[in-house]
C-alpha cells in the first residue's frame, strides 16, 4: 500500500514537471520571438519587458515582468500605464496623467515630478496589462546567447532520457 502511493507522487510530479518545462520553454519561445521582431509583436499582440527602476513602485519594483499589449490592440487613455522609448531611444513604462494637444504627460508613480518629455503617439509601445514579480532577472538571464544554447541542450537530454523507452 504504502509503494503505490509513493509510485503515485513519483507519476505526479512527473506530469507536474513536464507541464512546467513545456510552459517555460513556450513562454521562452514566445519572448525571444517577441523581443527581436517588431512584426511578430505586433502579430501575437503581447511583448515582456523587465522593470529596472523603482519609478513605478509600488504598483511594480525592480525586476518584476510587465506584460505590454501592442498599441494598436487597445485604446490608450488618462492613468493608463504604458511603454514607451523617449527621445533617446531608452524604454520607459511610466503612467499617462495627462493629455494635450502635443502628446501625453507621463509620470512614474514613485517619482515627484513629471516626466520632462511629451510622449506621442509613435513612441508608445504599448499599454501595460499585468506584471509577474520579481521573475525579470531571471528571464533576462534565461534569454542570453549562452543560457539558450544551454538550456537547448538540456532540453534535448531531457527528452531522450525521459522518452528513452
Amino acid at each position: 500500500m504504502q509503494a503505490e502511493k509513493i509510485e503515485k507522487k513519483k507519476i505526479n510530479i512527473s506530469k507536474i514537471l513536464n507541464i512546467v518545462v513545456s510552459i517555460l520553454f513556450i513562454i521562452l519561445a514566445l519572448n525571444i520571438m517577441t523581443a527581436k521582431s517588431d512584426k511578430l509583436f505586433e502579430i501575437i499582440g503581447y511583448r515582456s519587458y523587465t522593470v529596472l527602476s523603482g519609478s513605478m513602485e509600488p504598483k511594480f519594483y525592480p525586476g518584476d515582468i510587465v506584460i505590454t499589449k501592442h498599441k494598436n490592440k487597445t485604446d490608450i487613455k488618462i492613468n493608463d500605464i504604458v511603454t514607451y522609448r523617449d527621445n533617446d531611444g531608452v524604454i520607459i513604462t511610466h503612467r499617462i496623467i495627462e493629455e494635450t494637444p502635443e502628446g501625453y504627460i507621463t509620470k512614474g508613480d514613485n517619482n515627484n515630478v513629471e516626466d520632462a518629455d511629451v510622449l506621442t503617439k509613435e513612441n508608445i509601445i504599448g499599454e501595460v496589462k499585468f506584471s509577474i514579480p520579481k521573475i525579470g532577472y531571471v528571464m533576462d538571464f534565461l534569454s542570453k546567447p549562452m543560457v539558450i544554447a544551454a538550456e537547448m541542450i538540456l532540453l534535448a537530454v531531457f527528452i531522450f532520457f525521459y522518452y528513452k523507452d
